[in-house]
């Protein structure tokens, strides 16, 4: 291989080049051309919804007919090379890297659910049992079960509270394995692996069986590639493009078995593994690629061309710079910048990227990120090294594997190639748990009694009776919860849903198990938390100004809180006014940061079905605006029915004093439990960083917020005053790109509610 492991940026790329604008070779600028002409929308891209329009075959109905007799994960494993093995090889011209998503037909398996289908037709009805063996009924009949038989009330729990279950999909493939072992090598391991294991342990063998037919699979798919260009050069008459045509097959011809020797190999073998992935989220790409590197333009070239493969087909993530796991020492490099250089030239929502930053980041990394900033780009995301690797290291991961963190998804943390964390294994509302616990375990918004008898608010003599009682809640419905997350996986090992995955992450083919059953090395569950800052607001006015001044009864609060401060505005206001998380008055943050610390700790009791406990994650996308929408009033002043906020910031419009006061506020957080990726919405407007000196203190600024406990940063730059004319004239915005919790979208592609939530957040409003 060329390259050292710890290149750095000095060692082939001039400083001044760093800032300048990139420029496309002419066949990169042919490619990018050809990409404009036919890349989806953002949210086709969010959704991986980029391949061709259903081409009628039907893969995995015939597989799972002709291997009748054969256990679920040997059919499941036919079927999916069937799914790609009947797919057309597609070409495009100028074409560096080749590789397509696989039409869009009526049935397809996924990494987080297993099979899907879109209509369920008379030939899977007669298969459905062989198809999907465990579906989400399973679930919902427990939820119900759970709930006494009222399945009303789990229906509001599950509605309102908490989604259980659910999307468990995102992890990273461990492509150094693959670019290091190449197919051959991977087959061999499957095979040694599988001549050691008892014939009587049916169930490992199929396993084994399974991968060894998804990577010979990979490799006959490869192979098509390279049949089709052998048949496209032999008819081209253009003597360049079948010079392009051979160089294709002879790259895919080698890799097919052998491992990757060239940066291009190594490019393309990356790509075509990322397709069966679903094109998934990547990992350290700066680092694994760069043992093939030579900072060629040949290779500049292949590097630009994956990277629009990247945009074209909707990557959810990639992770660049941070430290050498081994030494600890600063780990960007030319790969680094060029994939920034490439990204603030296409001005795009996809690939998501992440920048990870430490003590010794270098300056001109920083200043890059904040330029792409002030050109009103929400990508990159800054990730903190200060909180990420010792918080994981809390969690029992060494600090070796702990310094090879990535950030995947919209905002999770894993440890690439080693680890499923769940993902997303639930979300919790704590703001409609705190509603039960003022009105004696009923869902004051629906009117309906769901939860155990505590008290109402004007029962709760002391601050502790009310805290206690909303532990108590906590107490008795997490378990609930859990149990029903774990049904998830549950669903997900009986439906093999990371069969592909399974095959390229360390451990699942030394242990002979899938990868949702505990075969990767690190098994953490992650629930998604949202409502705390509501929640920690509400807990201190109450404590301020009925507990400790009197100011307000419980009685005055409860008939408030009842009648949704209808006749009550006096009363809002007190509530409204009483000092909020988000200001960097440190008594309110750590009300909320109470809140976090024992809903976060409460959860640590428990362990995922995959072998680790569960830790913390505070990342809802619009959930925050879903949930705020069906949880009543509540004491911080908040009507019924308005956002609770997104990430780990502060509710929705309750932060009045600008940004560092938001940043230390934030930076008080517990987020040494909130491991599983615990984002903050950044609002830094492009007017704020004009000119290099301004740029220069965000860069500091956002350092400083990353050192004092910061673990996520999700940036937006656009102004209140484009975001309001945006939803008047839209045609005029077409570019102005916002940052949910999680991923960023261009914001006229948003529907009216969620546009209203960014205005407020960014408004300094709280009467939504």
């Amino acid at each position: 291989m060329k390259g050292e492991r710890n290149c750095s940026v000095r060692s082939g790329i001039k400083m001044q080049d760093i800032f300048e604008k990139f420029e496309f070779s002419k066949r990169t600028g042919a490619i990018y051309e050809d990409v404009l002409k036919r890349v989806k929308p953002n949210r086709k891209r969010e959704d991986t919804a980029t391949g061709m329009p259903d081409d009628k075959k039907t893969p995995f109905e015939d597989a799972f007919e002709e291997y009748a007799d054969e256990s679920y994960i040997v059919c499941e494993a036919h079927a999916i090379v069937y799914s790609w093995l009947y797919s057309e090889p597609i070409f495009f011209d100028n074409d560096i890297l080749v590789g397509f998503p696989r039409p869009f037909r009526n049935i397809v398996e996924h990494f987080s659910f297993g099979n899907c289908y879109m209509h369920r037709t008379d030939r899977i009805k007669a298969i459905y049992n062989r198809l999907i063996p465990m579906d989400d009924n399973v679930l919902d009949d427990e939820g119900v079960r759970r709930f006494g038989g009222d399945a009303n009330a789990y229906g509001y729990v599950k509605g309102y509270a908490w989604s259980a279950g659910g999307y468990q999909g995102h992890t990273i493939p461990s492509y150094p394995k693959l670019l290091g072992m190449g197919v051959g090598g991977v087959l061999d391991q499957i095979e040694s692996y599988d001549s050691k294991t008892d014939p009587a342990d049916k169930k490992k063998k199929d396993f084994y069986k399974a991968c060894r037919i998804i990577m010979e699979g990979f490799s006959a798919y490869i192979t098509q590639y390279a049949d089709k260009a052998a048949e496209l050069a032999s008819k081209a008459e253009d003597i360049e493009k079948r010079e392009q045509l051979l160089t294709i097959e002879k790259t895919c011809r080698s890799i097919s078995r052998g491992k990757p020797k060239t940066f291009l190999e190594a490019a393309q073998l990356m790509w075509f593994f990322c397709l069966w992935d679903w094109v998934d989220c990547i990992g350290r790409f700066d680092q694994y690629m760069l043992p093939f590197w030579t900072g060629s333009d040949e290779d500049k070239d292949v590097l630009t061309a994956i990277f629009m493969k990247f945009w074209e087909h909707g990557v959810h993530n990639m992770t660049i710079s941070g430290v050498i796991p081994e030494t600890g020492e600063d780990a960007t490099n030319e790969i680094t910048y060029h994939v920034l250089r490439v990204m603030r030239t296409l001005h795009e929502t996809h690939p998501r990227m992440t920048v990870r930053v430490h003590e010794k980041t270098p300056r001109e990394l920083m200043k890059l990120v904040v330029l792409m900033w002030s050109e009103g780009m929400s990508d990159p995301t800054l990730a903190s090294d200060f909180n990420v690797v010792p918080s994981l290291m809390g969690y029992g991961v060494p600090e070796r594997d702990a310094r090879d963190y990535s950030i995947l998804g919209c905002q999770e943390i894993e440890i690439p190639g080693k680890s499923n964390f769940g993902c997303e294994d639930g979300f919790v509302n704590l703001a409609k748990i705190f509603e039960y616990t003022l009105f004696n375990g009923r869902d004051r918004y629906a009117d309906y009694k769901i939860s155990i008898d505590t008290g109402n608010l004007k029962d709760y003599k002391t601050f502790d009776d009310l805290w206690n009682a909303f532990v108590k809640q906590i107490q008795y419905l997490i378990p609930i919860f859990i149990d029903l997350c774990n049904i998830g996986v549950d669903i997900r090992v009986a439906n093999v849903s990371k069969l592909v995955k399974s095959t390229m992450t360390e451990a699942c083919i030394e242990r002979g198990l899938q990868h949702d059953e505990g075969g990767t090395i690190y098994n953490y569950g992650v629930i998604e938390t949202g409502g705390h800052g509501a929640v920690g607001d509400s807990l201190y006015a109450l404590k301020t100004l009925v507990y400790d001044t009197g100011k307000l009864t419980l009685e005055e609060v409860y008939n408030a809180l009842d009648a949704n401060f209808e006749g009550y505005e006096d009363i809002r206001q007190e509530l409204l006014n009483a000092p909020k998380y988000g200001n960097d008055n440190r008594e309110a943050d750590e009300m909320s940061a109470k809140v976090l610390r024992m809903f976060w700790s409460e959860i640590r009791k428990f362990k995922s079905r995959r072998g680790d406990v569960f830790t913390g994650a505070c990342s809802l996308l619009e959930g925050g605006t879903y949930y705020g929408k069906h949880t009543w009033a509540l004491p911080d002043g908040r009507f019924t029915g308005s956002p609770l906020g997104n990430t780990i910031g502060p509710r929705t419009g309750s932060d009045k004093n600008g940004l560092t006061p938001m940043l230390n506020s934030v930076a008080r957080m517990p987020l040494e439990l909130g491991v599983g990726g615990s984002t903050s919405n950044v609002l830094i407007p492009t007017t704020l960083m004009e000119n290099e000196e301004m740029r220069e203190k965000i860069a500091a600024t956002m350092m400083t917020f990353m050192k004092i406990g910061g673990q996520l940063a999700q940036i937006t730059t656009a102004t209140l005053e484009e975001m309001k004319d945006a939803q008047i004239h839209p045609d005029c915005h077409e570019n102005l790109i916002v940052r949910v919790g999680g991923f960023s979208m261009k914001f006229i592609e948003f529907d009216k509610d969620a546009q209203d939530e960014f205005i407020l957040r960014y408004s300094g409003m709280c009467n939504a």
